[in-house]
């Protein structure tokens, strides 16, 4: 009696994220459409000023949308689906264009459309250890590995292309140049590899030290880029490979991401940190210039997007919150979260793009502003073609009569002159 009463307590006794996880999973399984992304069919409408997406320890990888109140001043923070996509624990996220793509230690690819909410498929069987990192640029896609390699593939019809092999052990990160021309790629065997993309070959070795490289990044304007150590990082120079800056601190770093701040007219680097702290660099002077304490545990991952003038920084520590804050007003001053959301589970790695319905938005706009530009250049052209046409006929219709009043005139002057000749002539024979 007492063991039965035990074994109902042990379950009762779920933790809530336990109980809230196997929610998810009831939600997931019992949809309609194995292949759809949403939990519930009440989120379908959902417009989203920028979405974040986190993946997890316990293999769930989260689609959260964020949408603005009406005064700017707070981030609502709504799931929009919730989906187990792995066997493994989620090692990395990205998104390009409106594909989604996820990288596991069950060494898969998996692929989703998020402007469709579906599931598009995976990649599987061109790695053969953990995916470790995934990038996209344009109609490309990198994928890195346990496996010693650098997988590259195109979007378009997700054709694998070419393997990049020159490690000697595990990749941690790569980095495409905002040109899409080269990429960086650093491992477990503390090198820093330069790829020419337009070749699909080495270009050169970078030997970095005796500490072991996680994390590469170029910074926007593409003529630095960051590589990030266990407490340090170094910021090098294009040119000639040299370090400009470095930043240390005694906390263990997590992530990193650039940034440029368009009030200050400057690039910082935002760092999740071991010490549950998050903190801002300035890259020239490698100078903490804030610190936000906002979580109870580590910061495990940040993401940095642009949505309606504002530079959100959306972090997530080990306990699953993910919170957002404004970047401009961390630099001027004290910050508060603009929203959160609990994901109550392990994350792992976080990404972020800004809205579909805003970028089509955006685009439309820019059509329309092209076409008006456009037409108005068309009318200006039109107008002045018709200014031209018109100064030249002008001349043309004055100057025409002289010519031919001229022309007679000269024509009667002749026979006048042989009339007087004649005369002449004939007064001199009288």
């Amino acid at each position: 009696m007492d063991t039965n009463t035990k074994k109902r307590s042990r379950a009762d006794d779920m933790s809530e994220s336990q109980a809230t996880k196997k929610q998810i999973l009831e939600k997931v399984s019992s949809s309609s459409s194995g292949s759809s992304l949403l939990p519930t069919n009440a989120l379908l409408d959902i417009e989203e000023d920028f979405r974040i997406v986190v993946g997890t320890y316990e293999r769930l990888l989260f689609g959260i949308n964020a949408l603005w109140n009406e005064e700017k001043t707070q981030v609502k923070l709504e799931p929009v689906f919730i989906i187990p996509a792995h066997t493994g624990c989620i090692r990395t996220v990205a998104i390009g264009g409106h594909f989604l793509a996820s990288g596991s230690t069950d060494e898969i690819i998996r692929l989703y459309d998020v402007k469709k909410r579906k599931e598009y498929g995976s990649l599987g069987g061109h790695h053969s250890g953990d995916i470790t990192d995934i990038q996209f640029h344009g109609k490309y896609m990198l994928s890195a590995s346990d496996d010693h390699s650098i997988n590259l593939w195109r979007t378009k019809d997700w054709e694998f292309l070419k393997t990049l092999k020159a490690h000697k052990g595990k990749v941690n990160s790569i980095a495409i140049h905002p040109t899409g021309k080269i990429a960086l790629s650093v491992g477990i065997d503390r090198a820093a590899i330069v790829w020419n993309l337009m070749t699909g070959r080495k270009a050169s070795v970078n030997k970095l030290g005796k500490e072991e490289p996680m994390l590469v990044l170029w910074n926007p304007a593409g003529d630095q880029y960051a590589i990030m150590f266990d407490r340090t990082i170094n910021i090098y120079n294009v040119s000639d490979a040299k370090i400009a800056t470095t930043i240390t601190q005694s906390s263990r770093f997590h992530s990193m991401k650039y940034f440029h701040s368009k009030k200050h007219d400057k690039d910082y680097i935002v760092t999740g940190s071991e010490d549950k702290t998050i903190r801002i660099y300035d890259v020239t002077s490698g100078e903490c210039v804030k610190e936000i304490k906002g979580h109870k545990l580590r910061v495990k991952s940040v993401t940095v997007v642009e949505s309606d003038d504002r530079i959100v920084l959306v972090s997530v520590s080990s306990d699953g919150i993910v919170k957002c804050w404004d970047l401009e007003e961390a630099l001027d001053g004290d910050v508060e979260p603009l929203g959160e959301y609990n994901t109550k589970c392990r994350a792992t790695c976080i990404t972020s793009h800004v809205g579909f319905h805003k970028t089509e938005a955006m685009a439309a706009e820019e059509a329309a502003a092209d076409a008006e530009a456009a037409k108005e250049a068309k009318a200006a052209k039109v107008e002045k073609k018709k200014k031209q046409q018109q100064q030249e006929s002008v001349p043309a219709k004055k100057t025409a009569p002289t010519t031919k009043t001229a022309t007679p005139s000269t024509a009667k002057a002749q026979p006048a002159a042989k009339k007087n000749h004649n005369k002449k002539k004939a007064a001199s024979k009288k």
